[in-house]
């Protein structure tokens, strides 16, 4: 492979970095306006608590008991950002909601959902790869079944090693000062890879990054906490405050043969590479649960263990049997409002009244 120069001009106009960037692209854009169509989810908090009520054993009138007070109960069946209740009459029924959620994964806040094909995908994320420095390697992103894919071929020929894919400015900022961190659900090929995140608009500002290993095919999610990221400059520390959660311009994933420090990445190799992308979410300090499981009388051991599989952020509840609706409604949703639940299994006669 050699230096490509039209690669490297498409990057910088893409990201606006020459002056004239935005002329250029009006003309590449047939003299069409230059307006951003794509725009990434807002951080605004709902009003109401998105609920989805799957398995059997719940008590007659539960759902109506939760609208009644003031929950918002929904009937989509897609688990990864809504509060799971699942009733644990039926264990085969149970199960298989369970293994859903396990391969799905589940997260607080979505900031990008890839599991739906998006044609405006590149109004707001491009392609930043060695190019820029005379480097040859080149990647894309893809479509594939349920997820995107960052792929493509990375060579240290020329003194470069990376390829990457980033997003432009948001415009305003992303606010995310109320949550601990990114989470990512991905399917990777065993190889180091880096999140950047930028709270300057420069093209070319300091980043703070934070490093993750991924298994070969496997799907998993990878938290990364905004404490715990890096400042860095050209693949080099460097001296910053902390990361300013309250204006994150930009986010980008890479793959490189640096390590945040400048030291080698020890799991980098040249040649092909592939990340499968689900969705990337934020995750709060004090997480509140997102998977009840119900069950009448005590709760296996079996049954904790599949729970905690298949969430992070689950609750165990054992309720008598004849419960009324009315009443599990309200000890639900003060299980749902409270950190403390996340993790325990929860006795009805725990709670007082």
């Amino acid at each position: 492979m050699t230096w490509d120069l039209g690669r490297f001009w498409n990057t910088l106009t893409y990201y606006e970095v020459l002056p004239f960037a935005s002329f250029w692209r009006w003309l590449q854009n047939g003299f069409q306006s230059l307006e951003v169509p794509f725009t990434p989810s807002s951080l605004t908090p709902a009003t109401s608590l998105p609920l989805v009520l799957l398995g059997d054993g719940l008590p007659e009138g539960l759902t109506e008991a939760l609208r009644q007070q003031g929950a918002e109960v929904g009937q989509s069946q897609d688990c990864a950002t809504a509060r799971v209740i699942l009733g644990l009459g039926a264990p085969e029924v149970a199960r298989a909601h369970l293994e859903r959620l396990r391969r799905s994964g589940q997260t607080e806040q979505i900031l990008f959902d890839f599991r739906q094909p998006n044609p405006q995908l590149n109004q707001f994320w491009g392609i930043l790869d060695d190019v820029v420095m005379g480097g040859v390697s080149q990647s894309q992103l893809l479509w594939g079944e349920g997820e995107l894919l960052f792929t493509g071929q990375v060579s240290t020929a020329n003194f470069g090693g990376f390829v990457s894919t980033r997003t432009r400015n948001w415009q305003p900022p992303l606010d995310a000062s109320g949550f601990a961190g990114l989470e990512l659900r991905l399917r990777g090929d065993g190889q180091r890879y880096k999140v950047l995140l930028r709270d300057q608009g420069g093209w070319d500002s300091p980043a703070y990054a934070y490093a993750f290993d991924t298994t070969p095919e496997e799907e998993q999610t990878v938290q990364v906490p905004f404490a715990e990221m890096v400042p860095t400059f050209r693949a080099r520390r460097v001296a910053a405050p902390p990361l300013n959660t309250r204006q994150i311009y930009s986010l980008q994933l890479m793959l490189s043969k640096f390590e945040a420090d400048g030291s080698p990445n020890p799991r980098f190799r040249p040649g092909p590479f592939q990340l499968g992308l689900r969705w990337i979410g934020l995750y709060r300090g004090d997480p509140l649960p997102q998977l009840i499981g119900v069950a009448q009388g005590s709760l296996s051991p079996a049954w904790v263990t599949a729970l905690q599989e298949s969430s992070s952020r689950w609750c165990g509840v054992e309720i008598p049997a004849g419960i009324e609706g009315s009443t599990l409604a309200a000890h639900l949703l003060r299980l749902l409002r409270s950190p403390e639940s996340v993790g325990r299994v929860v006795p009805l006669e725990a709670f007082p009244g």
